[in-house]
């Protein structure tokens, strides 16, 4: 859900009510994005600050794509992932970290040789205590880092097997606790413990309800329901915690409410 939203255009006090901890959008912006959708979302947000710019350097992206924030006041941080090793011959590739409210760069994770050294993160999304979860599409693992930005485990592998994964995504994390992947060519989406664990899966391939082509992200609603950017579809579905098809909206094309690979 977050990647639907055009964030050069967030100022930062509505950044930290569209944006949670988890990654996601709190109850009340959901709704009015929710209706907006079928409505033609027009607002336009005044831009109070924004974060980074191109390059390699501290505080710049190659590829910036989904984001998560966590804390409050002068503490509220948000990660924004930046894929850039696959593309344009770059060697670096990390999660840049920034404060909400000044906008000044804390530092990245993933970028420092060893374990938990990131080669395309994909998605991110803050657990309850802090932690930082990534997606890592290239080795198909999430990697888990602390709030001090220290590698601390990472879980999953190359398959379709419960637990696995093939290019994962969006994440995001239920009131429970438990971790929601958006797991892209598998066709599904998966949800786990905090620790990998493998609790349940959603979908399969195919058009129909409740299937996806490339779900490419995921967001947890105020109600505990899952909605998915369902993208080779051109459509978001929303699915009951536990799977379930509650309904879709969207289609391909150009037109009020359409998509063209909604991310």
């Amino acid at each position: 859900m977050v990647g639907m939203l055009d964030l050069g255009r967030l100022s930062r006090r509505y950044l930290g009510d569209v944006v949670e901890g988890s990654g996601l959008v709190s109850g009340e912006r959901y709704l009015e994005i929710y209706e907006g959708l079928f409505e033609g979302y027009g607002r336009v947000f005044d831009v109070a600050r924004t974060f980074g710019s191109r390059g390699n350097g501290a505080g710049q992206f190659q590829i910036p794509s989904l984001v998560a924030v966590h804390g409050e006041g002068a503490a509220r941080r948000v990660a924004c992932a930046d894929c850039s090793s696959s593309f344009r011959g770059a060697e670096l590739s990390r999660v840049l970290i920034f404060r909400v409210e000044s906008g000044e760069y804390v530092g990245n994770v993933g970028s420092s040789e060893g374990p938990g050294i990131l080669r395309c993160p994909a998605g991110v999304a803050y657990n309850g205590r802090g932690q930082l979860y990534v997606s890592e599409w290239d080795h198909h693992q999430i990697f888990v880092y602390d709030g001090d930005g220290a590698f601390m485990r990472k879980f999953g592998s190359l398959g379709s097997g419960h637990g696995q994964f093939n290019g994962p995504r969006g994440l995001a994390f239920t009131a429970g606790g438990e971790l929601v992947v958006a797991d892209s060519l598998n066709h599904r989406v998966q949800v786990l413990g905090e620790d990998g664990t493998f609790v349940r899966s959603m979908g399969s391939f195919g058009q129909g309800e409740g299937m996806f082509h490339s779900p490419y992200d995921v967001a947890v609603c105020p109600d505990g329901s899952i909605a998915v950017a369902d993208g080779g579809n051109c459509r978001v579905q929303v699915l009951s915690g536990e799977g379930g098809f509650v309904r879709s909206f969207g289609s391909e094309g150009d037109g009020p409410g359409q998509f063209r690979n909604p991310v």
